[in-house]
C-alpha cells in the first residue's frame, strides 16, 4: 500500500510548513489526484485520518479534487 507512504510524506511536508508559519492547527488540506495514480481514495482518507491523530492535522478536512492526469499534488492547506 503506497497510500501510507504518500500520507507520511504529505504529513511531514505540511507539518514542516505549518511550523515554519507558527500555525498551531491545520484545518483543511486540498489535494489534486489524477485518475491514473493507482491510489485508492478511501484508503488515502483512512490513513490521513489515522496519521493525523495527536498532531496539528487532527480534525483537518481533506478535500480531493479529481484530475484526468497522473498526479497527486498538494494544492493548499489552511491553518490557524
Amino acid at each position: 500500500m503506497h497510500e501510507m507512504r504518500v500520507i507520511q510524506d504529505l504529513h511531514r511536508d505540511i507539518l514542516k510548513r505549518a511550523a515554519e508559519n507558527r500555525a498551531k492547527r491545520v484545518t483543511q488540506v486540498s489535494l489534486r489526484m489524477g485518475t491514473f495514480t493507482e491510489i485508492n481514495e478511501e484508503i488515502l482518507r483512512y490513513f490521513f485520518e489515522a496519521h493525523s491523530r495527536g498532531t496539528p492535522l487532527e480534525g483537518a478536512a481533506l478535500e480531493i479534487e479529481k484530475s484526468p492526469t497522473r498526479e497527486l499534488r498538494l494544492v493548499s492547506f489552511d491553518a490557524d
